[in-house]
């Protein structure tokens, strides 16, 4: 009985949110370590071993931790916390449920079942469902006709138109007089070497377009030569004609320069290249 009574004394009860005392028995000549906050409780000042802390649950006993404290000649003690049991504050009469009012109140509106089933009978508000949309569906099918009788309109009329001239290519002689017509113009006689060679790619293409029917002009002087390759006649043209393209090159994207006698010598070869291959 005696052990019960100091076990009671030694509680020491608190209320949560309420500041309480948390003592530490610290011998004379020690030093304690500080108390930490903690999840459940909050430390707002320390003296001594004596710290004033805040419960922050509801109905439990504060778990406060086993704290070190030491002199000035190095000795250590370890302190055992106190108990602290947090009781709550929820007064009785909210503990204790009230019974409903005995008997209850039922409100049945007048009527028979059959009434009640015909406020949720949503088909009798609804009606019929509804017939066919033939109206829609002949509409479309008019629109549909209308939109395919302008395309195929257009379509004719765009048919209908005359075709482009085709462009005519010298042959034989006439390209070979053509070529040496070179020799007259202005940029021959200027020495407008950049633009005289535009005319041999021109000259050349066209002596390409009519020979293999390559007719593509985005087409480079390297990939014409690889389109070429495919066939023996084109190699054998390519051949020939590879010193005509290695110089329109050199003078037409890397500006090179030129002479008259030179650029007269390529001038007959391309003349000779058109009057064989032209036929």
């Amino acid at each position: 009985m005696l052990s019960f009574l100091l076990l009671l004394t030694s509680l020491s009860n608190a209320h949560p949110g309420i500041p309480v005392e948390a003592v530490y028995t610290v011998p004379s000549g020690y030093s304690c370590e500080e108390l930490v906050s903690d999840a459940l409780f909050s430390v707002l000042e320390a003296d001594s071993g004596v710290f004033t802390i805040v419960p922050l649950t509801f109905s439990d006993s504060l778990p406060l931790p086993v704290l070190s404290a030491w002199n000035d000649i190095g000795d250590t003690l370890y302190l055992d916390p106190p108990q602290i049991v947090v009781t709550g504050w929820f007064p009785d009469s909210l503990m204790t449920p009230a019974f409903p009012p005995f008997p209850g109140y039922i409100s049945i509106p007048p009527g028979l079942p059959e009434d009640y089933a015909r406020n949720v009978s949503f088909w009798l508000v609804w009606g019929p469902p509804p017939g066919f949309p033939w109206l829609m569906l002949i509409g479309g099918v008019v629109l549909l006709t209308a939109v395919t009788l302008f395309i195929l309109k257009r379509r004719k009329k765009e048919s209908s138109l005359p075709a482009e001239p085709e462009v005519h290519i010298p042959s034989g002689k006439a390209a070979e007089k053509e070529a040496l017509a070179l020799l007259e113009s202005e940029h021959y006689i200027h020495g407008h070497w950049a633009e005289l060679y535009g005319e041999v790619d021109a000259q050349f293409r066209a002596t390409v377009a009519g020979k293999f029917g390559v007719v593509n002009k985005a087409l480079t002087l390297n990939q014409i030569a690889s389109t070429l390759a495919s066939t023996g006649k084109g190699r054998k043209f390519m051949e020939q004609a590879s010193p005509i393209v290695r110089e329109t090159t050199l003078q037409r994207y890397a500006d090179w320069g030129s002479t008259r006698e030179r650029a007269a010598k390529f001038i007959r070869k391309l003349a000779a290249l058109r009057g064989e291959w032209s036929r």
